[in-house]
């Protein structure tokens, strides 16, 4: 109750001060970064039979909270048993590039058995001030304190897997030699133009140039 009355109040001297001129009030840019959560879950398996495989479909079903194709597999363990379990989860609809395989742990007793750890990526939009707040007043243009605070929330709501937003691994590093080919090709291609057009003015007989110049220099009737 106390909330609802204080509120119209808050409002009311906003208005009042709305013919002032005020700084805007400065905002912590840690507060609007977007925050991204990583979860682990672990699961040992000795085999793929029976109740171990349903117990990895419900391990897969569980930890990817329905998110499946954003779901990272880091598997450890025999070789064939970690084949048979990443076939597994690419059947229930893993991304295959989200699937890792690993030899056997040395520091485990056990060797025979499979850890397969899950993890999973949350992302927390970041608290994008109103622009009645922060500015800009009446005579500053700035609206740096929430310039692209918006795109941010937006990317952190709509983005299928939030570990995209702290490094894609899917896209590869290059060195620009690739993206230097277009820009050489379109240099040779119209240097290859200019001197065609060069040639062809050279090719033009004197006859030529002299009754296209007669032509434009005649005044119209």
């Amino acid at each position: 109750m106390t909330f609802r009355i204080v509120c119209p109040l808050i409002a009311l001297a906003a208005g009042l001060a709305g013919c002032t001129s005020t700084a805007p009030t400065s905002v912590d840019p840690a507060a609007q970064a977007t925050l991204v959560q990583e979860e682990k879950n672990v699961l040992l398996l000795q085999s793929l039979r029976g109740a171990e495989r349903q117990r990895l479909r419900e391990f897969i079903v569980t930890t990817s909270r329905g998110r499946r194709d954003a779901l990272h597999l880091n598997i450890a363990g025999p070789p064939q048993l970690g084949v048979q379990i990443a076939r597994e989860a690419r059947a229930m609809g893993v991304d295959p590039h989200n699937i890792r395989l690993y030899g056997p742990l040395i520091t485990r007793r056990d060797r025979f058995a499979a850890r397969i750890e899950a993890i999973t990526y949350e992302a927390y939009p970041p608290d994008c001030p109103s622009m009645s707040i922060v500015g800009p007043s009446v005579n500053d243009n700035s609206f740096d304190p929430t310039l692209g605070c918006s795109i941010r929330t937006n990317l952190a709501i709509m983005v299928n897997d939030p570990r995209d937003l702290i490094g894609n691994p899917a896209v590869i590093p290059s060195d620009g030699n690739r993206a230097a080919i277009p820009v050489a090709t379109y240099k040779s291609f119209a240097t290859g133009n200019n001197s065609n057009l060069g040639q062809a003015a050279n090719n033009k007989s004197p006859s030529d140039l002299t009754s296209a110049g007669t032509t434009a220099g005649q005044p119209s009737q």
